[in-house]
């Protein structure tokens, strides 16, 4: 198991990479999603200018566009997930609040996602046994082969844009031999600058008081903070693991640790 470093700087791990994934091992904690709050602030420093999302579908691009022009229309985008991303309390709070950051920090925010009906009507023609057999497609290769057209065809029409795109753990690395992550259908693609960053452990809420630790380390390392070399899942990509420790977020949902 490679070294614990308490130095969480996301900048020394994007190093020079044009694509950095931000993986979320589930979608329920929020501490992930203000975690990738506190990353994007620190990749904006380094020329990361446009942010994707698993969570925002291609049909609110218009919607998505306008509310970075004017700063109005935020709210059809979060009854949006309100309806199909709200996993518990904390869920769409947070990916709110990520689109917040990111559109006041100036970066492009890239849509990235089918609409999210299109994904019962494939996997009900496509079941994910089926799909790792090769049989056929189901949402989960097809979202992510979209995906990665997506980043591929920004990345290559300038020089200068830099991504970081947020996304389960299971997008970004294989989730099986069929379902290949983004990491791999980018260097299929031609786009090697990568790094992936996996957030691990955190609080995951059912309730304001209902809280259960996520974290597979025992303590004291699950009550810290730190990131390690390399993630649960293989990768030919350079990749690190961010612990996140099991604690609540402050009152104003800042980070204590």
């Amino acid at each position: 198991m490679n070294k614990i470093n308490k130095d969480v700087d996301y900048r020394k791990m994007a190093g020079n990479a044009r694509l950095v994934l931000l993986a979320e091992s589930s979608h329920s904690p929020m501490s992930y999603k203000y975690e990738a709050i506190k990353a994007l602030k620190q990749l904006k420093a380094i020329g990361i200018n446009y942010f994707a999302m698993e969570m925002l579908p291609i049909k609110l691009k218009e919607e998505i566009d306008h509310y970075q022009r004017t700063g109005i229309g935020l709210k059809k985008i979060k009854n949006f997930l309100d309806k199909n991303w709200n996993w518990n309390i904390a869920s769409v709070t947070g990916y709110v609040d990520l689109i917040k950051t990111a559109n006041s920090l100036g970066m492009k925010i890239l849509p990235l996602d089918i609409p999210y009906e299109l994904m019962d009507e494939y996997d009900k023609n496509c079941e994910w046994e089926k799909a790792a057999a090769n049989k056929c497609d189901d949402s989960h290769i097809r979202r992510n082969d979209l995906w990665a057209d997506i980043l591929a065809n920004k990345l290559k029409s300038d020089k200068n844009i830099k991504i970081v795109a947020f996304m389960h753990r299971y997008h970004a690395f294989k989730a099986s031999d069929a379902h290949l992550g983004i990491d791999e259908l980018m260097l299929t693609l031609n786009i090697s600058q990568i790094r992936i960053i996996d957030y691990v452990g955190g609080l995951t809420c059912s309730t304001l008081t209902a809280c259960e630790g996520e974290s597979s380390e025992e303590e004291p390392l699950s009550q810290m903070y730190f990131v390690r070399k390399g993630a649960y899942v293989d990768s030919r990509v350079p990749s690190f693991t961010v612990h996140i420790p099991e604690k609540r977020l402050t009152a104003n949902r800042g980070l204590t640790w």
